[in-house]
């Protein structure tokens, strides 16, 4: 669950950044904990997200 302060940070970003940002971290294997805040507000915003069995493609 994100926290109120993330919340509000990430509501800054339109959904193409965010989009952007969560496709890059993938590709530079960031930080699991991470990808996850980006996945929860993809989810939050009805975006479509990238499963982790499909991450090797």
């Amino acid at each position: 669950m994100l926290l109120k302060k993330e919340r509000v940070s990430m509501e800054k970003l339109n959904d193409q950044t965010l989009l952007a940002s969560y496709v890059k971290a993938i590709e530079l294997k960031l930080d699991k904990d991470f990808i996850f805040i980006l996945e929860e507000e993809l989810k939050r915003r009805s975006l479509p997200f990238i499963t982790t069995a499909n991450r090797s493609k």
